[in-house]
C-alpha cells in the first residue's frame, strides 16, 4: 500500500508543478497584443518588433524578405530593428524561438492613434445614415484597433483582450465613427494603408488621459496616484459591473408597476402626479433620480389617423426604456444615447382614446427623457401629434436603495494613460486625434493647462513631436454657458507647434452631446491633417482664425488670416456681439467688408470695442466660413 503524501511532500509537488508550467509559459516567445495579423507598421520609420521569451532564449524574425536574430536578455526581452519601409503590403512576419508565430495581412502605411470620451468612441452602428455608411466600409486597406478599456494604477506595457481587424461592414459598426471617416478620407486621398488605433473611453476627465507628472501641484490627486498602485482597477471594474448588474435586476425584481401591469389600460390613473416631458429626473420633484418611473398619455386619434402605421419618437431616455402603445409593448432599449423611434402597427390603434405608457430605468445619475420638445410626437397617417407636454408618472421603486458606487476613470487620475496610451509609446505612429472636453467643461481654466501638458507629455513618450488634431465641442444647450469656456481652453493648444483645431460649433444637435453627423468632423480632421501632417500647404490647418482686430468711434474691423465664405446675407452675419465695457454684450450687425474683413456696428454701443463670436452652449445660424468649408472658431476679445 502506498503511503499518503505528507502536506510538505504534496507542497512541494505543486511549486514544482507551478514552476514548469511557469517556465514553459515564459519560454514561449511572445508579443504585445497590438501585434497582430492585419496591423498597420508606420510607414518611413524603424520597424521594431519587440516582446518576450526565456531568458538568453535565441529569435529570429523574418519580414518582407529580411531574417533578423537576436538573443533574450536576462529578463527574458527581444527585439529587432527593421529599416524604414515605404507603403505596402500585405506581408507576412514569422518569430521563432522555442516557438513559432506567424502574423498576416501586414501592411505597411500610416498609423493614427485616436483617443478621447464619448464622441471619440461614438460608434459606427448610430452615425448619421448608418445602414449605408455600414455597406460602403468593406476597405481591406484600413485596418482597426479597438482598445479593450481598463484602467491600471501603474504604467503597463501591454493591453488586454485587442487585436486588429480589417475594415469590413461587420467590424467596423463598434469601431469610432471618428476614426472610421478621418482614415478613409486619408486612404482615399493618399492610397496608403490606414491602420486606426481607437483608444477612447466614454465620460472621462482628461486627468484619466495624463501622466503623474501633471499632478505634482495637486496633493489629492498624487494621494489618490499612490492608492491606486496597490489596488487592481480590473477587479475593482469587474466586482462593479457585477453589481451593476444586481442593481438593475433587483429594479425590475421589486418595480409596482410591473408586478401591477400598470402599461394595461384598465389601470386606474387618477391618482397619478404629472409634469412635462422631456425633463431629467434631477429637474423634477422626484424623491431620487434612480429607480424606475412610469409615465402615461393619453391621446385621441381620428379615423383618418388610423389607416396606415404610426411612429412614436421618445428621444433619448436615461437609461432604459419599455413602451407599451394601448397595453401592448411597441420598443424598448437599454442604449440611454439612442433615439428611440418605434413603429406602432395600425392594428394596434384605435379611433378615438389611446394610451402611451412607458416604463424607464434609471440606474446611476440624471434619469428621464433627454431630448429635445421636438423629439417627442406620434406621427400618425394624417398628423404629427406633439407629446412634449403633461404627462402623468408614478414611481414603480419608491424608497429603493442607491445604486452601487461606480468605479470610473474619473475617479482615478493617470488610470486610462497607465493601461491605454503608455502601452503604444514603443508602437511608432504617424499622428494622433483627440475629441474630449465634455468632462471637464467644470473646470475649463485647468483644463487648459492639463491639456498641453498632457499633447506635450505623450509627444516626449513616442520621441517626436507627433501631429495633433482634435475636434472643438459641437454646440449643446443648457449647459449654464459652460461650454464657450471649454471651447476657449481646447483652442489655446493652438499655440503649440504641430497642431490643429476641427470646430464643430455648426454640426450638432443641441439637445443631444453626441452629434450623428461625424462623417464631416472626419473629413475636417482629414483635411487639416493634409497640412499638418502631410505637408499639403495648400490644405488650411483650420478654419479661419482673427489676424486683427481695429476698434474705432463705434465701428469694429475684425480682419481674417484667410479669404471668408458667408452662408446666407452677406450684410447680415449672425453670431457677432459688441460691448462698450466687456460686460454687456449686445448682437452686433455684421457685414463682409472684403473678402476676409468683417464690419461690425450698433447703435446701442457707441463705443465698442469688445467682441464675441459664437459665444454660447448652442449658438445657431453658424455663417462664417472658409473655402474648405472649415467654420471660424467661436471667440472672444474681453478675456
Amino acid at each position: 500500500m502506498h503511503k499518503p503524501f505528507s502536506h510538505n511532500t504534496f507542497k512541494h509537488i505543486v511549486v514544482c508543478i507551478l514552476c514548469i508550467v511557469t517556465f514553459k509559459n515564459y519560454a514561449n516567445v511572445s508579443l504585445p497584443q497590438f501585434f497582430s495579423d492585419h496591423m498597420v507598421l508606420q510607414r518611413n520609420q524603424t520597424i521594431t518588433l519587440f516582446g518576450k521569451a526565456n531568458n538568453n532564449e535565441a529569435v529570429q524574425v523574418t519580414f518582407n524578405g529580411t531574417t533578423l536574430k537576436t538573443i533574450t536578455n536576462s529578463l527574458g526581452n527581444w527585439s529587432v530593428n527593421y529599416k524604414p519601409m515605404q507603403a505596402g503590403g500585405p506581408y507576412t512576419i514569422t518569430i521563432a524561438g522555442n516557438n513559432t508565430i506567424t502574423f498576416s495581412d501586414i501592411y505597411i502605411g500610416d498609423v493614427w492613434f485616436c483617443s478621447g470620451q464619448s464622441n471619440m468612441g461614438w460608434k459606427m452602428e448610430n452615425v448619421l445614415n448608418a445602414a449605408t455608411e455600414l455597406q460602403n466600409a468593406n476597405i481591406p486597406q484600413i485596418k482597426l484597433l479597438n482598445v479593450y478599456r481598463y484602467m491600471s494604477g501603474t504604467p503597463e506595457d501591454n493591453i488586454i483582450k485587442s487585436s486588429w481587424e480589417t475594415s469590413s461592414s461587420e467590424s467596423v459598426k463598434d469601431f469610432s465613427a471618428v476614426a472610421f471617416f478621418f482614415g478613409k478620407n486619408l486612404y482615399e486621398t493618399y492610397n496608403v494603408p490606414i491602420g486606426l488605433i481607437n483608444s477612447s473611453w466614454g465620460g472621462t476627465n482628461i486627468e484619466a488621459w495624463m501622466p503623474v507628472e501633471g499632478f505634482e501641484n495637486h496633493p489629492d490627486a498624487m494621494a489618490t496616484i499612490e492608492k491606486m498602485k496597490q489596488m487592481d482597477l480590473l477587479q475593482a471594474i469587474a466586482t462593479y459591473n457585477k453589481a451593476h448588474k444586481a442593481y438593475s435586476k433587483m429594479l425590475d425584481s421589486t418595480d409596482l408597476g410591473s408586478k401591477q401591469h400598470w402599461e394595461n389600460v384598465t389601470t386606474n390613473y387618477s391618482n397619478w402626479n404629472n409634469f412635462k416631458l422631456p425633463t431629467l429626473w434631477k429637474d423634477t420633484d422626484l424623491d431620487q433620480t434612480y429607480g424606475v418611473v412610469w409615465v402615461t398619455k393619453e391621446i385621441e386619434l381620428t379615423a383618418n389617423d388610423i389607416t396606415l402605421d404610426a411612429t412614436l419618437s421618445i428621444g433619448r431616455v436615461d437609461d432604459e426604456d419599455v413602451t407599451y402603445f394601448n397595453g401592448k409593448q411597441v420598443g424598448a432599449s437599454i442604449q440611454k444615447d439612442l433615439d428611440r423611434v418605434y413603429t406602432i402597427s395600425a392594428s394596434v390603434l384605435q379611433k378615438g382614446t389611446n394610451r402611451i405608457t412607458i416604463k424607464t430605468k434609471n440606474l446611476r445619475d440624471l434619469g428621464g427623457f433627454r431630448g429635445a420638445n421636438a423629439d417627442l410626437y406620434l406621427q400618425t397617417a394624417d398628423r404629427k401629434i406633439r407629446l412634449d407636454v403633461l404627462w402623468n408618472y408614478k414611481v414603480g421603486t419608491p424608497n429603493i436603495q442607491a445604486p452601487p458606487f461606480r468605479e470610473h476613470p474619473n475617479e482615478y487620475p493617470t488610470s486610462l494613460y497607465n493601461s491605454m496610451v503608455t502601452p503604444f509609446f514603443k508602437y511608432p505612429v504617424k499622428g494622433i486625434i483627440w475629441y474630449q472636453g465634455e468632462s471637464n467643461a467644470k473646470n475649463a481654466d485647468e483644463y487648459a493647462v492639463y491639456f498641453q501638458k498632457m499633447i506635450q507629455d505623450w509627444r516626449t513618450k513616442w520621441g517626436t513631436e507627433l501631429p495633433f488634431l482634435f475636434v472643438q465641442l459641437a454646440n449643446y444647450d443648457n449647459q449654464y454657458n459652460r461650454w464657450p469656456y471649454i471651447r476657449e481652453a481646447q483652442a489655446t493648444a493652438l499655440s503649440l507647434p504641430k497642431t490643429a483645431m476641427t470646430v464643430a460649433i455648426d454640426v450638432g444637435n443641441n439637445a443631444n452631446i453626441h452629434p450623428i453627423n461625424k462623417q464631416i468632423i472626419g473629413k475636417r480632421l482629414a483635411i487639416e491633417a493634409g497640412n499638418i501632417a502631410y505637408g499639403n500647404t495648400k490644405l488650411p490647418e483650420g478654419g479661419p482664425m482673427v489676424k486683427k482686430i481695429k476698434a474705432k468711434k463705434g465701428r469694429i474691423v475684425i480682419n481674417f488670416n484667410s479669404i471668408l465664405k458667408v452662408k446666407g446675407d452677406k450684410n447680415a452675419i449672425h453670431g457677432f456681439e459688441v460691448s462698450d465695457d466687456g460686460k454687456t454684450f449686445i448682437p452686433a450687425i455684421a457685414s463682409l467688408k472684403n473678402s476676409n474683413t468683417v464690419l461690425l456696428t450698433s447703435s446701442k454701443a457707441t463705443r465698442a470695442k469688445y467682441v464675441r463670436y459664437l459665444w454660447a452652449d448652442a449658438p445657431s445660424n453658424v455663417m462664417l466660413y472658409n473655402m474648405y468649408d472649415l467654420p471660424v472658431a467661436p471667440f472672444r476679445t474681453d478675456k
